[in-house]
C-alpha cells in the first residue's frame, strides 16, 4: 500500500438545497440532482435565472456557447489572419507541445487548409520541445528566423502571453506575431510587441476565463471565416468549423480546464458526438486499438487513453508524431502512427517508474508533519516530471514541484497544486517578484504550472515556494482530503447505475466524475496486473451485497505487503465502473482510497 504520511480524510460534499430543487425540476433523478448540487454553488450563477443557466450546464449544446465577439481582439486577430490568407508568404503556427498545443496546431492547420484554401506549403509548424521549456523560447525564435522566404504572420496558440522578449526579437525582424492563448498574463499585461493578443485572461476581456488554448484558436478561426466571407475570399456556403470540435474536446479535457463551464461542457459534448461517428482516421485507429469495452468514447477515455499517448510523444520521442497522427488522411497512415504513440507511452511508463523511485525517496526524506510543499530534484526525462509531481503530491497531499536537470545549467520543473485553494501561477509570480532572476521561464494555470530555473537557484526556489504556499494557506498545514458524493446502498451498485451517471457527462475538473464512499468487509484480495501492484477485491457491503473492486497502484512494487487482509473492515472512496469479461458486463468499483477501520 502506498505510504501516506497522513491518513486521507474521506469526507462528503454538502449539496446546495436550492440547486438540488432546481435540478429536480429539470427532470433529474434524486441521485443526479444531488450530484449536480454537489458540484455547483449559488455563486456559480450570474443572475437570478438559475434554472436557465443550470439547464445550459446539465444539458450542454453548442447553441449555448458565449459569442466570440466577447473575446477581446478576436476580430482584430481575424483581420490579421485574413490578410495573411490573402497574401502568399509563410504562415507560421507556433504552438505548445502538450495535447492542448498539438490540438491547437491541428485546429489552425485544418481551418487554414480545409476551410480557407491556404496551400499546405505556406504553413510552417513550430511545435515546441519539452526540453526547451514552455512558450515561444529562444530556440523557437531562432527556428522561425531561419525560415526561407517572407513570413506574413506568426500565430501562437496555447502560448505567447509571457513571451514579450522573444516576440520583440521577431517584431524587430519585421515579423508580425498574433498571440492566441489562455494562460494567465504577466503583471505587465499583453506582450507589447505582439501585433495582437487574444487571451480571455487579459484586462477588459469578458470571455470565459476557463477555456483551453485550442478553444481560443477555434474561436479566432471562426471569426476569420466570417471575415474572409465578408471580403468574398471564400463563399458564404463555406461550412462552419463545427467538425473541428472533436479535437477541441480532446485538448480541453487534456488541459484539465473547468468542466462546469457552459462553454467547455458544450464544446466537449459536441466533440464527443463527432468523435463517436468515427469518420476521421485517427478515431478509427483508436477504436481498433481500444474500443472502450464497446461503450461510447467519453471524456475519461479522452484523458486516459488518448491524451496520455499524445503527451507521450513529446515526453519520450517526437511531438510531431502526435500531430501527424491527428492529421492522418486515412486509416492506413493513422495506424502505424498510433502504434508509435503507444510505444512512446510504454517507454514513458518504463522511465516513469525509475523516476518515481527517486522522487519517493526524496519526498520521504523531505516530508514532515509541518511541511507545506515538496520540491523534488531528479535526473531523467524532463517530459515525465508533471506525472511525478501529481503522484507524489497526491500521496503526500501537498503542492509539489518535480524538477529535472537539463544538463545545460538549468532545471525544468512541473508543479501540481493538489490543494484546491492553491494558485501555482500566482505563487510563481510572487516568487519572481521576491527574487529577480529566479525564473528563466514560467507559465501555466492555477492547478498546474511549469518553469525553468538556473540550477544554482534550486534551494532558493524551494524556500520561496514553501513560504509562498504557507501564505496562500494562511499557515494552516494541508491535509490529504478526498471529497465524495456520499454513500450508496449495495442494491444501487448495478450496471444501470452507470447509465444514470452518464447522463451528467462530460466529467472533468470542477465537474468531477462521481465518487462515493462506503464501508465494506474484505472477502477476498489478490495482487493483479503485469506489475502485481494493483489489488483486486471482493467486498461485502452493509446489506450483504458482494461487489468486485480494483485498487490501481495500491502497492509501490510487487514485493511490498498488500496492506490489507481478508475479513478486515475498511472505508473506501470509489468510482463505479463497468467491467466486461468474457462477454459479461458487471459493475466494478475503482477504489481511490481505502482506510482500515
Amino acid at each position: 500500500m502506498l505510504k501516506y504520511p497522513k491518513k486521507p480524510l474521506i469526507t462528503e460534499r454538502t449539496p446546495s438545497d436550492k440547486i438540488y430543487q432546481a435540478a429536480l425540476s429539470l427532470g433529474l433523478s434524486e441521485l443526479q440532482a444531488k450530484l449536480v448540487a454537489n458540484r455547483l454553488t449559488e455563486a456559480d450563477f450570474s443572475h437570478d435565472n438559475m434554472l436557465e443557466e443550470l439547464q445550459k450546464i446539465v444539458f450542454p449544446k453548442l447553441q449555448y456557447l458565449q459569442h466570440p465577439e466577447q473575446l477581446k481582439n478576436a476580430k482584430q486577430a481575424a483581420e490579421l489572419i485574413a490578410d495573411a490568407v490573402e497574401s502568399d508568404g509563410k504562415i507560421v503556427l507556433a504552438t505548445d507541445y502538450d495535447t492542448d498545443g498539438v490540438t491547437s496546431a491541428w485546429v489552425a492547420t485544418r481551418a487554414l487548409i480545409d476551410y480557407f484554401g491556404v496551400s499546405p506549403e505556406r504553413i510552417e509548424h513550430m511545435i515546441g520541445e519539452r526540453k526547451e521549456g514552455y512558450g515561444i523560447t529562444e530556440e523557437v525564435v531562432n527556428r522561425i528566423l531561419a525560415i526561407d522566404g517572407t513570413i506574413d504572420l506568426v500565430i501562437s496558440a496555447d502560448q505567447g502571453s509571457s513571451d514579450e522578449p522573444r516576440i520583440k526579437r521577431l517584431a524587430d525582424a519585421g515579423i508580425k506575431v498574433c498571440v492566441t492563448d489562455h494562460h494567465q498574463m504577466t503583471t505587465e499585461g499583453a506582450p507589447a510587441s505582439a501585433a495582437c493578443t487574444v487571451n480571455p485572461q487579459q484586462t477588459g476581456c469578458n470571455y470565459d476565463k476557463t477555456v483551453a488554448g485550442c478553444f481560443v484558436i477555434f474561436l479566432v478561426m471562426g471569426q476569420t471565416r466570417a471575415e474572409l466571407i465578408r471580403r468574398q475570399v471564400i463563399p458564404e456556403s463555406t461550412p462552419s468549423l463545427k467538425d473541428l470540435t472533436q479535437n477541441i474536446a480532446l485538448g480541453t479535457v487534456a488541459d484539465s480546464v473547468s468542466l462546469k463551464s457552459v462553454n467547455n461542457r458544450a464544446i466537449v459534448q459536441a466533440g464527443l458526438a463527432a468523435i463517436n461517428q468515427f469518420t476521421h482516421p485517427a478515431w478509427q485507429a483508436l477504436q481498433k486499438m481500444n474500443d472502450n469495452q464497446g461503450q461510447p468514447f467519453n471524456a475519461e477515455y479522452l484523458g486516459f487513453q488518448v491524451a496520455t499517448r499524445i503527451n507521450a510523444a513529446s515526453r519520450v520521442s517526437d511531438v510531431t508524431t502526435a500531430f501527424k497522427f491527428l492529421n492522418a488522411p486515412n486509416l492506413e497512415q493513422a495506424t502505424p502512427l498510433l502504434a508509435q504513440l503507444d510505444q512512446d507511452n510504454l517507454d514513458r511508463r518504463s522511465q516513469q517508474e525509475g523516476m518515481l523511485k527517486q522522487a519517493r525517496e526524496t519526498a520521504e526524506a523531505l516530508y514532515h508533519e509541518n511541511k507545506f510543499t515538496l520540491s523534488i530534484r531528479m535526473t531523467g526525462n524532463a517530459g515525465i516530471q508533471g506525472i511525478i509531481a501529481s503522484r507524489i503530491g497526491e500521496q503526500y497531499g501537498v503542492p509539489t514541484i518535480a524538477m529535472t536537470d537539463l544538463e545545460d545549467g538549468y532545471l525544468a520543473g512541473s508543479g501540481r497544486g493538489i490543494v484546491s485553494n492553491i494558485d501555482l501561477r500566482e505563487a510563481f509570480q510572487t516568487m519572481a517578484e521576491r527574487h529577480a532572476g529566479l525564473f528563466k521561464s514560467m507559465g501555466g494555470h492555477k492547478g498546474a504550472a511549469g518553469c525553468m530555473i538556473p540550477i544554482e537557484k534550486f534551494d532558493i526556489f524551494s524556500t520561496l515556494f514553501e513560504e509562498t504556499i504557507q501564505e496562500q494557506l494562511n499557515h494552516t498545514v494541508p491535509t490529504p482530503t478526498i471529497e465524495t458524493d456520499g454513500q450508496l446502498a449495495g442494491w444501487q451498485l448495478t450496471p444501470s447505475l452507470i447509465q444514470e451517471l452518464n447522463l451528467l457527462e462530460p466529467y472533468g475538473r470542477e465537474w468531477p466524475k462521481p465518487l462515493f464512499s462506503g464501508f465494506f468487509e474484505i472477502q477476498d484480495l489478490r495482487p493483479v496486473g503485469q506489475t502485481k501492484t494493483h489489488l483486486s477485491f471482493k467486498l461485502r457491503s452493509d446489506d450483504h451485497q458482494i461487489i468486485s473492486a480494483i485498487f490501481f497502484n495500491a502497492k509501490p512494487n510487487a514485493e511490498a505487503p498488500d496492506g490489507f487482509s481478508i475479513g478486515e473492515n475498511v472505508e473506501c472512496a470509489y468510482q463505479p465502473s463497468l467491467n466486461t469479461f468474457y462477454g459479461k458486463t458487471s459493475l466494478q468499483l475503482k477504489v481511490v482510497a481505502m482506510n482500515p477501520l
